[in-house]
């Protein structure tokens, strides 16, 4: 198998997470690594520095969900899990990068899931995945969940990730607009969430970088309360990463920041990269890297061994967390156990109608990614029979 060939990518990378002003919890959790040189950080006080090896560079930011420190545990063992798989692995070519960088997401949300079925007090854990790696000026991005990876080039930003939400759903289908989507009163409902069924679907795309590159992936956190032209605006304004993530981070807190933020920045150059053409078009490309052999189930065959064909029982799943399943089980109310049902709107019943048939089509379960506080949150808790 060919190896990568050495270039002279060099990548500044930054990353910075904040609480916000509601949650008392962070539940967010990023990662910023060379890989061949066995450097991470998911706490940096500086822009660190990277010359793309062959083992490659990876970023990751990871949203968690799941009560009380669940999704604080999600989110991390999300990180750890997906570095460990690819820091252990040999270099590969960008099909096999990619293929590894599924897997290990794929192994990352069977770990999680485990967990939190052999542990109560971790039940119905879960986190978002956004995870963006390079051996080559190919980024790869991996997908699970609705936080985001974003490519400014050249005075414009586009987002090459598609949220895995009701929202974005209801978006491509012509249903609203982006501008409604701010508002929807179910745009916490999720599709896809690392931990919380047993298989998920990591949707692979690819960028291809050119010198002055700049990647932003975050959290809902900060994609929520502030615009994509607000974005671009910081960006623009400001070209020291360190600054520029603590601007957009700020910007999030004066919107009265209702949930954790997490914004992580790259800058790319090096003379292998191709200077920005006008003919250039930033927009999400599916990666199809090609399949893996049939994974033995985790712990291998044979007797005694943990596998995954236990699934979580629905009455130690949250009502927050666990919207429906494909089974057709009703929806709890949004307010959780004890309270009463809010008024639909027309728009609302047809969200719910397009969310059954996507459960009938998918045959999966749907997230709904708490908004309230953590004290309120354990409130429902404690109300729930």
């Amino acid at each position: 198998m060919p190896m990568p060939n050495p270039c002279d990518i060099q990548i500044e990378v930054f990353g910075k997470t904040d609480v916000g002003l509601v949650r008392e919890h962070n539940e967010d959790n990023f990662l910023v690594a060379d890989v061949t040189a066995s450097v991470r950080s998911s706490e940096v006080t500086e822009p660190l520095q990277v010359a793309l090896g062959e083992k490659g560079a990876v970023l990751l930011v990871c949203d968690g969900m799941g009560g009380a420190a669940a999704g604080e545990v999600a989110s991390q063992m999300a990180v750890d899990s997906i570095y460990d798989a690819l820091s252990l692995a040999d270099p590969q070519p960008r099909d096999g990068f990619a293929r590894l960088l599924r897997r290990a997401v794929e192994r990352a949300n069977e770990k999680i899931f485990i967990q939190s079925r052999d542990n109560q007090s971790e039940r119905g854990m879960g986190t978002t995945c956004t995870v963006a790696g390079l051996v080559d000026s190919t980024l790869v991005i991996g997908q699970i969940g609705d936080s985001r990876c974003y490519v400014l080039r050249d005075g414009r930003l586009a987002q090459v990730t598609k949220d895995q939400s009701l929202a974005w759903q209801l978006i491509e289908a012509g249903a609203m607009t982006p501008e409604e989507a701010k508002a929807f009163e179910h745009a916490n409902i999720i599709l896809q969430a690392l931990g919380v069924q047993e298989r998920v679907e990591v949707v692979l795309s690819q960028v291809e970088l050119r010198k002055g590159d700049v990647v932003l992936l975050c959290s809902d956190g900060l994609h929520g309360p502030v615009s994509d032209e607000e974005i671009l605006a910081v960006l623009i304004a400001e070209a020291d990463l360190k600054k520029a993530a603590g601007a957009l981070v700020q910007k999030a807190l004066d919107r009265d920041g209702p949930d954790n933020i997490t914004v992580v920045l790259a800058r790319f150059d090096g003379e292998s990269l191709k200077a920005p053409a006008l003919e250039d078009v930033v927009t999400f490309v599916p990666y199809d890297p090609g399949s893996d052999p049939v994974p033995e189930p985790i712990g291998g065959s044979g007797p005694n061994k943990e596998t995954l064909e236990e699934p979580i029982p629905r009455e130690l799943l949250t009502t927050e967390d666990i919207v429906t399943k494909a089974d057709g089980t009703p929806l709890p109310p949004v307010g959780g156990s004890g309270s009463a049902p809010a008024p639909r709107t027309p728009r609302s019943m047809m969200a719910f109608f397009f969310l059954a048939l996507l459960a009938a089509a998918a045959g999966g379960i749907f997230v709904m990614k708490c908004e309230r506080d953590q004290a309120a949150r354990g409130d429902s808790r404690s109300a729930a029979p």
